[in-house]
C-alpha cells in the first residue's frame, strides 16, 4: 500500500497537467452527477417519506368528450366519499379541499393557504407532530391545526394550544381554537397548507358539492396493497352504474380510475420525460469524464512505460503492476470524489436559486450522500482504472528500453483513444443540440403570439377570498378605470395565467344531438373584455351592453330566452360550421339556447404544453365571483403596481391584495417550471461539454509533446506554422466531426418526443443541429489550436534538440 501511496504521489507531481486535467475533469463529473443525482431523488421522492404512502390512492376522472381535455383530474364531487362508504362500508379514505383564506388579527390581515380535511386526514397522512393531536382536533367543527411557521407567525414564543384565530374563508368569518401544532410542510409534499380545519359541509360546501362531474376536493383512499386497490378500481365502474350515470353524465363520457400518491407530482409524462432527461445528462456527464480519464491514463501511459520496464526487470508481476495502477486510478477517484463534493457544495446554492428548489447533501443517515459515494468511487475507479492498468502492465520491458522514445501504445491505443473521443464528443454535441433547442422553443414561448397584447396587462387576483361585497367590487373597477395611465378595465372568471370557475358543457348544432356534442369551456366576461386584450374579432360584433340579449344577467335562471353568445375560432371547427361566418347568426344548444353573434382569434390564456380549448364566451354585468381584474396601463409597471394596491387598500382595506403583471402571472403558472429545468438542464450540457474539451486539451497536450521532433524536421524541411497547425487539427477534427453522425440522429429522436409535449411549439429545423455542432466543432479547434499554437511555432533547431 506504501508503494501505491509513493507512486501515486510522484505520478501527480511528475506530470502536474495530466494529474490537474485527470482530477479536474472528474471532480466536475461527479459534481455534475451529484447535482442531478439530487434533483432527480427531490423529484421522483414526492410524498415517499410519508408512512404508509404507498397505500394511499387518489380518485381520479376523465372525461371522453370532443374538445374536452382527456388529462385525468385528480379532484371529485365533494361527497363521493360518503357515497363510496355507503356502499363499501370497511372503505378507508379522507378528503381534503385546499383554498385560499384571510387570518385577521387586530387590524392586520394576512393571506394563508388552508386545507378543509375530515378527521382521519392525519391518520392516514401521518406528519410529525409538535404539540397536541391533530386527529382529536379535527374532530371539533371549531378545531385547528396550524404548521410551526405559522404558530411562530401568530403566537410568537408562546404555547399556541388553546389560542384562538380569527379566519375569513369564502366571504365568511369564523373563530377557530389551536388543538394541534404540526412541522412546516415539506417542498417534497403533493398537498400542504399552514392552516389545517375540519371539513363541515354546512361551511365549505356550494351548490356543487353533491353533483356528479364538478370537482370540489381530492378524496384520498388507502388499500392494504396494489392488488387491493386494483380490484377496487373496477369497482368503481359499477359504481358509476349505480349512481352517476344518468341524464348529467352519459355512460362512456366520464369514468373514474386510481392514482397512486407517490405518483401524483409526476403524472404527466412530459413531466417525467424532463426529470429522466436531467438524471441522464448526470450520467452521460460523469461518462464522459470516466472517457476522459481512460484517455488520459492511456496516452501518459508511454510516460511511465520505462518505469514499468524497470518494475518488470526487478521481478514485477503483470498482476502486482495491475494492482499498483487500480489503486492509483481509485486514490485518483477518491480525490477527484472529495474535490466534486466540495463542488457540489460550492454549487448547490446556485443550483437552488435558479431552479427554485431546495436542494442539500445530507452526509448521515439513510439520505446520507455518502452511501452513493463510496460505491460509486468503487464502481469509477475500475472501469476508469481498469483498461489504462491493463495497457500499462502489458508493456514489454525489452522493447521499452530499447526504443528512443517512450511508446504511445501503437496504432490499436491510438484507435480506442479515437474512439472514446467520438464517444464523448457525440455526447456533448447531442447535449449542445438539446441545449440550442430547448432556447429557442423558451424564446419562441416568450415571444409567442397568444392572441393578445400582454405588454401593458396588469391582473389583480386577490378578488376570490369571497368575502368582497358586489359593491366593492364595482367600486374596485371604478378605481381602476380612474388611474393615470389606464385605458381599459375589464373582470371576468379568467386571466392569462389564471383560471376560476370556467366549467366545460357539451353544446351542439339543432339537430345534430347525439352526432356531435362537443365540449366548450365556458367563461363569463364582464365589459370591454375583448377590448381589455386586444383580441382579433374574425366575424360578427363583440358583445354591446346598449343590447339586452347580450347581458346574461337579465336572463333569469330557468329562462328559454335565447342569450348572445361569442365564439373562439376553435370552438367554431368544433361545433361543425364551415368558418366562422358561416357560425354567425346561428343558434347552438346545450344549457339553454344560445345565438352566435361573434367569433374572435383564439386567446392562449394557458401553458404552451396545454391545447386552447374550444371557447364560449358569456357577458355578464354583474360583479362576477371567483373572478379577476384585468387592466391594460401604460408607462412604468412598478408605479402602476404601486398604483392600484393603494385603490385597493382604499377601497378593501380588511383584505391582502395580490396582483401581477400578465408577463408574471404567466411565468408563475406554466413557465417557470420548465425554465427551472432547462437551466439545470442547459448547466449540466455546458459543464459536460467543457470537460470534453478538458479532456481534448489534454490529448492534445500529449500528441505534440510526443511529436515535437517530427514538427521540428517538417519545419527544416520548409513547413510554416499553418502548415503544422491543420496537420495537428486534423488529427483531432477528425473523431469529433464522426461524433456528429452519431449525435444527430439520437438528439432528433429525443427533441422530437420532447417537443411532442407542447402544443405550441418551434419546427425541429436542421439550424439548429448545423449551429450546435458548428459551436462544439470550434470550442473542439480552439482547445487543440490552444496547446499546439506554441509547439508550432517554436524554432526547429529547439525542437530538434528536445528530449
Amino acid at each position: 500500500m506504501t508503494s501505491a501511496l509513493t507512486s501515486f504521489y510522484r505520478s501527480l507531481t511528475c506530470h502536474k497537467l495530466f494529474a490537474a486535467l485527470n482530477i479536474g475533469g472528474l471532480a466536475l463529473g461527479i459534481a455534475v452527477f451529484l447535482v442531478l443525482y439530487l434533483f432527480v431523488r427531490f423529484e421522483t421522492g414526492f410524498d415517499r417519506w410519508i408512512p404508509g404512502a404507498d397505500r394511499l390512492y387518489i380518485i381520479q376522472e376523465t372525461y371522453h368528450m370532443p374538445g374536452y381535455p382527456e388529462t385525468p383530474n385528480p379532484n371529485t364531487m365533494g361527497n363521493e366519499l360518503l357515497q363510496l362508504r355507503a356502499d363499501y362500508p370497511q372503505l378507508q379514505g379522507t378528503r381534503i379541499a385546499q383554498m385560499d383564506a384571510t387570518v385577521r388579527q387586530g387590524t392586520s390581515n394576512t393571506r394563508e393557504t388552508m386545507a378543509a380535511v375530515d378527521p382521519s386526514f392525519f391518520t392516514l397522512m401521518p406528519v410529525p407532530v409538535v404539540a397536541g393531536d391533530p386527529t382529536r382536533t379535527l374532530a371539533d367543527p371549531d378545531g385547528l391545526v396550524i404548521t410551526q411557521r405559522a404558530a411562530t407567525s401568530y403566537f410568537g414564543l408562546k404555547s399556541p394550544i388553546g389560542r384562538t384565530l380569527t379566519v375569513i374563508a369564502n366571504g365568511t368569518t369564523y373563530t377557530y381554537r389551536v388543538g394541534a401544532v404540526i412541522a412546516d410542510m415539506r417542498k417534497d409534499q403533493s398537498y400542504t397548507a399552514e392552516l389545517f380545519v375540519p371539513l363541515v359541509a354546512s361551511r365549505f360546501a356550494n351548490e356543487w358539492f353533491d353533483h356528479w362531474g364538478s370537482t370540489s376536493l381530492v378524496t384520498l383512499l388507502r388499500f392494504p396493497d396494489r392488488a387491493a386497490a386494483t380490484r377496487f378500481e373496477g369497482e368503481l365502474a359499477r359504481f358509476a352504474d349505480r349512481h352517476v350515470f344518468g341524464e348529467d353524465i352519459k355512460k362512456g363520457q366520464w369514468e373514474q380510475s386510481l392514482r397512486p400518491l407517490v405518483d401524483n407530482h409526476l403524472y404527466e409524462a412530459s413531466d417525467r420525460a424532463v426529470v429522466t432527461t436531467l438524471g441522464a445528462v448526470g450520467v452521460l456527464t460523469l461518462l464522459i469524464a470516466i472517457v476522459n480519464y481512460i484517455n488520459l491514463a492511456t496516452a501518459r501511459a508511454g510516460l511511465r512505460a520505462r518505469e514499468v520496464a524497470v518494475r518488470k526487470v526487478l521481478g514485477g508481476t503483470r498482476h502486482s503492476l495491475i494492482r499498483q495502477f487500480m489503486a492509483e486510478a481509485m486514490l485518483t477517484v477518491a480525490l477527484s470524489a472529495v474535490i466534486g463534493l466540495a463542488l457540489t457544495e460550492i454549487a448547490l446554492p446556485l443550483v437552488n436559486a435558479a431552479g427554485g428548489m431546495s436542494l442539500h447533501l445530507t452526509y448521515w443517515g439513510p439520505d446520507s450522500v455518502l452511501l452513493l459515494l463510496v460505491p460509486l468511487v468503487l464502481l469509477v475507479g475500475l472501469i476508469a482504472g481498469l483498461y489504462p492498468a491493463a495497457v500499462l502492465a502489458g508493456f514489454r520491458p525489452a522493447a521499452v528500453l530499447a526504443a528512443a522514445r517512450a511508446p504511445g501504445g501503437g496504432r490499436a491505443g491510438a484507435r480506442v483513444r479515437a474512439a472514446l473521443v467520438v464517444v464523448q464528443f457525440a455526447v456533448a454535441i447531442a447535449f449542445a443540440i438539446g441545449t440550442t433547442v430547448m432556447l429557442a422553443q423558451a424564446n419562441h414561448v416568450r415571444n409567442a403570439d397568444l392572441g393578445f397584447r400582454r405588454d401593458g396587462l396588469y391582473v389583480v387576483r386577490s378578488l376570490n377570498s369571497g368575502s368582497i361585497l358586489p359593491e366593492q367590487k364595482t367600486a374596485l373597477m371604478r378605481a381602476f378605470a380612474a388611474l393615470p395611465g389606464v385605458s381599459n378595465v375589464t373582470m371576468a372568471e379568467n386571466a392569462p395565467g389564471d383560471q376560476s370557475l370556467t366549467n366545460f358543457s357539451s353544446m351542439y348544432q339543432p339537430g345534430m344531438q347525439g352526432i356531435r356534442a362537443p365540449s366548450l369551456m365556458h367563461v363569463r366576461i364582464g365589459n370591454r373584455y375583448f377590448d381589455t386584450f386586444g383580441a382579433h374579432l374574425v366575424a360578427g360584433r363583440l358583445f354591446d351592453p346598449a343590447r339586452p340579449a347580450d347581458d346574461r344577467a337579465l336572463r333569469e335562471k330557468g329562462s328559454t330566452t335565447p342569450v348572445n353568445v361569442v365564439l373562439n375560432r376553435k370552438a367554431v371547427g368544433l361545433l361543425g360550421f364551415t368558418s366562422p361566418q358561416a357560425a354567425i347568426g346561428k343558434s347552438i344548444e346545450g344549457d339553454g339556447t344560445d345565438i352566435i353573434v361573434g367569433v374572435v382569434d383564439d386567446l392562449r390564456f394557458r401553458g404552451p404544453r396545454q391545447a386552447i380549448a374550444g371557447t364560449l364566451y358569456l357577458y355578464d354585468t354583474r360583479p362576477l365571483n371567483d373572478a379577476f381584474i384585468t387592466m391594460r396601463y401604460s408607462g412604468d409597471p412598478q408605479k402602476m403596481a404601486d398604483a392600484v394596491e393603494a385603490s385597493w387598500k382604499r377601497v378593501v382595506p380588511t383584505e391582502p391584495f395580490e396582483g401581477r403583471t400578465i408577463e408574471e402571472n404567466l411565468y408563475k403558472a406554466y413557465y417557470e417550471e420548465d425554465t427551472r429545468r432547462g437551466r439545470l438542464f442547459t448547466m449540466g450540457a455546458v459543464l459536460a461539454i467543457g470537460i470534453g474539451c478538458i479532456g481534448l486539451y489534454g490529448l492534445a497536450a500529449f500528441d505534440t509533446t510526443r511529436r515535437i521532433k517530427e514538427i521540428g524536421i517538417r519545419k527544416a524541411l520548409g513547413a510554416s506554422t499553418r502548415d503544422v497547425l491543420q496537420l495537428l487539427v486534423a488529427k483531432f477534427l477528425r473523431p469529433v466531426l464522426l461524433a456528429n453522425l452519431i449525435a444527430w440522429p439520437i438528439a432528433w429522436v429525443a427533441m422530437q418526443r420532447w417537443l411532442s409535449t407542447f402544443d405550441d411549439r418551434i419546427a425541429l429545423s436542421p439550424a439548429y443541429f448545423l449551429l450546435a455542432s458548428a459551436i462544439a466543432v470550434l470550442i473542439a479547434i480552439a482547445t487543440v489550436i490552444g496547446q499546439s499554437w506554441r509547439v508550432a511555432r517554436a524554432e526547429p533547431a529547439r525542437a530538434l534538440r528536445y528530449e
